[in-house]
């Protein structure tokens, strides 16, 4: 079961609603009642304020196999220039001193047939800087699956991985893979998920211990210019 906060920054929300999905429960804090044998799973993300994280950590403690999940982004560092990367810095740092087992995963910007940052690539934006940012995107599907496998207990909860792809696209280059995909999206289609202030904090990341960790092959993102367009 996994204990989640309200007004979480996308994209948790689809996140969890990918697990519901598969099986998983998903109880907001203050919601369903919990009971004592439930193997509880706090999540916080960007938009969990320290007093909602201390206020679930406390619920959860006591709580069978009680495990501190922290949705973050790439780029999360207490000198980032975006204020969102810092803030999920200081979040990430307050679910360790905790002393409950803590897992961290740095999302990067996540690609897929529906994902915001795709469908506001077809329609054609304007990129800044001539869309010289490197990025390291990672497939939806594949941050789903990791998500998956920690909470079935296929990966050892222990640590922090950036779940971003292997191979560096410029955002030119995904604009022009997203073109490829399907017919222009209109205008505002979409979203820049994350924001295109923390696109500028991104570093080259490492894919390698990720996918060692759980045991998981990286789908192509150049894939998708053949997959079927939402």
């Amino acid at each position: 079961m996994i204990l989640a906060p309200a007004g979480v920054e996308p994209p948790v929300p689809r996140l969890l609603e990918a697990l519901v999905s598969r099986g998983h429960r998903v109880v907001c804090d203050g919601g369903a009642a919990m009971r004592e044998d439930d193997p509880a799973v706090v999540l916080c993300a960007g938009g969990t304020s320290p007093a909602a994280l201390d206020a679930m950590l406390a619920r959860a403690r006591g709580m069978a196999q009680a495990r501190v999940l922290v949705l973050s982004r790439l780029g999360a560092h207490p000198d980032a220039r975006a204020a969102g990367l810092a803030a999920l810095w200081a979040l990430e740092e307050r679910a360790r001193a905790r002393g409950l087992p803590a897992l961290t995963l740095r999302l990067g910007p996540l690609v897929g047939p529906r994902s915001p940052l795709w469908l506001r690539l077809r329609a054609r934006p304007k990129l800044p800087h001539a869309g010289r940012q490197l990025l390291n995107p990672v497939r939806e599907a594949d941050a789903v699956e990791t998500l998956a496998r920690a909470l079935d207990g296929r990966a050892e909860w222990r640590g922090w991985y950036e779940v971003a792809g292997p191979d560096a696209w410029t955002l030119a280059e995904l604009a022009a893979l997203a073109r490829e995909s399907g017919p222009a999206l209109p205008r505002g289609a979409g979203a820049w998920e994350p924001p295109l202030d923390e696109m500028t904090d991104h570093r080259l990341a490492e894919a390698g211990p990720w996918l060692a960790h759980f045991g998981l092959t990286a789908h192509p993102v150049a894939g998708l210019a053949t997959e079927p367009a939402a």
